[in-house]
């Protein structure tokens, strides 16, 4: 599973996939609804968002990033 969005950093947009490594659905005891969530990850090109510091130097322009989320129906909280 896979989401696509877009990321702006400084002021830059680009697209992103994020690949989900664990995704899971369940009902929530505390909600009483289910609920879904997940990790995902992606690896951007800093560069491209123009964050590019160091890069002369070595630091490597590839950065990975993990999201999580968890999402639900909206519940009846009472």
């Amino acid at each position: 599973k896979a989401v696509t969005g877009d990321l702006t950093l400084l002021g830059e947009t680009h697209p992103v996939t994020l690949t989900a490594t664990k995704f899971n659905c369940y009902d929530s005891p505390v909600l009483g609804v289910e609920a879904c969530g997940g990790d995902f990850e992606t690896t951007i090109d800093r560069t491209k968002w123009g964050i590019d510091t160091y890069t002369d130097g070595g630091v490597m322009k590839n950065v990975k990033l993990v999201v999580q989320v968890e999402g639900s129906k909206k519940a009846d909280l009472k």
